[in-house]
Parts: C-alpha cells; sequence; structure tokens
C-alpha cells in the first residue's frame, strides 16, 4: 500500500506535474470528442493532415506575436481551416482523388512550417515541443487555453449532438431535413483544428492523430451506440493520458510517446478481447460453435442412421462419416452423454428424451432449408445439401415457422423425404 502511495501520490506534490495533470486530461476529452466524429465519417487521413498542417499556422503566429498561446491557437487554427478548404477545393475541381489531395496539402504545408522553422536563425526558440509533445512542461496558460477548447468542445458536441449525428451518419437525410452537411463538416473541421491545438504542447503535432484516432478507435471495439461511443473514447483517452504522464515521469520517458503507445495499448488489448469484436473471444466463440456443431451433428446421423452394435463400431463410423479423428469422435461422445443427448446402454449409443427431439429439430431446419432453397430458386438442387448442412445449425425456431408458413407447411423436401413437424 505504501508504495502504491508512492507511485500515486509522489508526483502531485509538484506543481508542474499538477498541470501536466489537468493538461492531459483536457487533451483526453477533446481528442475523444473530436476524433469519434472524425473516425465515423472516415476522416482520419484529413485528421493527420490538419495535425501536420498547423505547423505552419504556429510558426507563423509566432513570427508575428511572439510565443503567446493566443498566437499559436489563431495561427493554428486558421492553418488547419485552410489545409481542410484547399483539400476541399482541390477535390471537387479536379479530378484528383481525395487521399491524393490530402496527401499532397498537408505535405505541402508540413514542408512550409519547416522552413519557416529553418528561417528563425536570429531567434531561440524550441519547436520540438510542439512537434513531439512536452506535457510536463506545460505552463498555466497552455493549460487556460486548453481548458477553454475543451470545454467549448463539449459544449458544441451537447449542442449540436443531433446535427452531428445526421451528419456523420446519413448526410442524404440531413440534407432532406434541411441540415447543411458541408456546414457541418467545415464546423468539425474547425474543432479538430482547435483540438489539435488543445494537444500541441501535450503530445506535439506528429502524435496528436493518434490520440485523436486510437480512443476512438478503441471505444468502437465495444459498442455501437454513438453516446456510450463518445464517453467510452474520452475515458480512454483520459486514462491513457494520465497513465503515460505517470509513466513519464517515473520512467524518465518522453511524454507525448508514453501517452500514445498506453493508448495504443489499450487498443490492442481491445483488439484481442473485446467481448463482441476480440479476436481471441472470436476465435473461442468459433471454437465453441464448432464444437456445438459437431456434437448436433452426432446427433442427427445417429437419429437417421442404423449403426452397429458396439463402441468401436459407432466411433468408427461416426469419424468416417464427419472426417474427424477417432479421439475427436470419442471425446464429443463423452461430451453429448454429459450433456444428457445420448445414454450408452449395454455398449450402444441410443438417444434420450432431449436428444431425439434435438435431432428432429435438425433434421426439419435441414430439410426445411432444402425446400426453401429449391421453391425459391437460390442454388440448384444438387448444391442445396451442402448449404443445409451448414444453415440448419443456426436457423431460429421464428425463422423456421416464417419458412414453413411461406411455403405452406411441406410435407417433404426435394428429394421426397418427410419433414418432421414442430417439436415442441
Amino acid at each position: 500500500m505504501d508504495e502504491l502511495n508512492r507511485i500515486l501520490l509522489e508526483p502531485l506534490q509538484y506543481e508542474f506535474i499538477q498541470r501536466a495533470l489537468v493538461a492531459s486530461i483536457m487533451v483526453g476529452i477533446s481528442c475523444g470528442l473530436i476524433g469519434t466524429y472524425i473516425m465515423l465519417r472516415g476522416l482520419s487521413l484529413i485528421g493527420d493532415a490538419l495535425a501536420h498542417a498547423v505547423l505552419p499556422g504556429v510558426v507563423i503566429g509566432f513570427m508575428i506575436a511572439g510565443k503567446t498561446p493566443l498566437s499559436l491557437f489563431i495561427g493554428a487554427s486558421a492553418a488547419g481551416i485552410l489545409t481542410a478548404l484547399l483539400i476541399s477545393f482541390v477535390e471537387r475541381n479536379s479530378k484528383i482523388k481525395s487521399d491524393t489531395a490530402i496527401g499532397i496539402i498537408f505535405t505541402g504545408a508540413f514542408a512550409l512550417g519547416i522552413l519557416l522553422v529553418s528561417q528563425l536563425k536570429q531567434v531561440h526558440i524550441d519547436l520540438s515541443s510542439y512537434l513531439f509533445g512536452d506535457v510536463l512542461g506545460v505552463s498555466d496558460s497552455d493549460i487556460m487555453l486548453s481548458s477553454v477548447i475543451t470545454v467549448f468542445i463539449l459544449i458544441i458536441v451537447i449542442l449540436f449532438y443531433k446535427q452531428l449525428l445526421v451528419t456523420s451518419f446519413d448526410p442524404t437525410m440531413a440534407h432532406i431535413i434541411g441540415i447543411s452537411a458541408g456546414a457541418f463538416h467545415y464546423f468539425l473541421m474547425t474543432m479538430l483544428s482547435m483540438s489539435i491545438v488543445a494537444g500541441l504542447q501535450s503530445v506535439g503535432v506528429i502524435l496528436i492523430i493518434a490520440m485523436l484516432i486510437t480512443p476512438p478507435a478503441t471505444a468502437y471495439l465495444l459498442t455501437d451506440k454513438l453516446k456510450l461511443l463518445l464517453v467510452i473514447s474520452c475515458i480512454t483517452g483520459i486514462v491513457s493520458s494520465v497513465t503515460g504522464l505517470y509513466l513519464s515521469y517515473h520512467f524518465n520517458f518522453a511524454s507525448g510517446a508514453s501517452i500514445v503507445l498506453v493508448a495504443v495499448f489499450f487498443f490492442m488489448l481491445t483488439f484481442l478481447f473485446s467481448p463482441r469484436e476480440g479476436i481471441v473471444i472470436k476465435a473461442f466463440r468459433r471454437r465453441k460453435t464448432s464444437r456445438l456443431n459437431l456434437y448436433e451433428d452426432i446427433i442427427k446421423i445417429l437419429s437417421m442412421e442404423k449403426i452397429p452394435s458396439g463402441r468401436e463400431h459407432s466411433t468408427q463410423i461416426l469419424s468416417t462419416r464427419l472426417g474427424l479423428s477417432k479421439v475427436k469422435i470419442h471425446s464429443a461422445l463423452k461430451e453429448v452423454t454429459k450433456m444428457g443427448l445420448i445414454e450408452n446402454q449395454n455398449g450402444n449409443f441410443a438417444l434420450t428424451k432431449k436428444g431425439n427431439a434435438l435431432a428432429q429439430r435438425l433434421v426439419r431446419s435441414h430439410r426445411l432449408w432444402e425446400t426453401y432453397l429449391t421453391d425459391k430458386h437460390v442454388v440448384g438442387i444438387e448444391n442445396i445439401h451442402q448449404d443445409a448442412e451448414k444453415y440448419e445449425h443456426i436457423l431460429s425456431d421464428e425463422l423456421l415457422a416464417e419458412i414453413d408458413e411461406e411455403l405452406g407447411h411441406p410435407e417433404k423436401d426435394p428429394h421426397g423425404s418427410p419433414i418432421p413437424k414442430d417439436v415442441p
């Protein structure tokens, strides 16, 4: 406990850590909110472009009014908005596609920023923090600017939630109901530029795009509801920023890189173990489904075919029919027995009442689906069996009832085999 208190509380005794903590939270919220809409609209590449394109604005703002938060904010915002306008102008007035236009404009803007930096020879200025971030070096004025921007973005998202929702998912519907998708696009680009400015000192121009995209992408793997998506995105951004800050303090890591790597770590964790989308969870789910399908196939074969007496005979026939090893069949038979679907009667496998009901349902599902495919001319009769073998496991009782009703309650399938009635 003492060690935990040291890790968590020791950094807070320093004023620069307190400022960095506030700045990190502001970055997590602003990037989480705007990044969600950027991701949903498929504008991640534009976000990358604007993150690079603000550099010349920052330098020009410094050259005109010095290194003040207001001058840097105005310069960066103007550069971001101008970049968005130029990308749209090139795309609409030429046969150049958007990705090419984005590549041309943002690399040109970034190159201009580097050129301008190289001309500041007589003035000592360290703009590296704006490229790579230094959250531990934020000032009170930086925090004030980030806080104002974050609060403004939060208010805008709340006030225009419905408009942003409609224009993000259905621009045509937005136009029909009188919402200008174009106006909200540029409005979003303005807020994007502002959120980039809010994160300049914390994670820098180079890494800001990661904070704009990674937390929303993480949230997107966890939910498909927009309100929850916004909340999870902000929470992920905040936790990533704060955790990265602590790692930066305790291990003397670069602050911006630490924050981004933590965000990427959370994304990879979600990518692997998300309850719905995680590839590891999907693999377990597929394996479970595969096992259940195997158990059902065994039940169906035992119900439809005369299996010779003896455990080994049954295992051999099932192994041949299903194309699996005897070891897998033997293991599956043990599981099916535990599930109460079959029982061993003097060395012979016999279906229980529960197993027989399941077998009748599978046969009914298989033959109804074959009849449906034939009736609707979906596939040729020579291919319906293979298709039915797959779908017999996943057709719900409700869907089977609808198919049966639509087909007029057929009694036989295309092969002339009787279709079992619905088993209660």
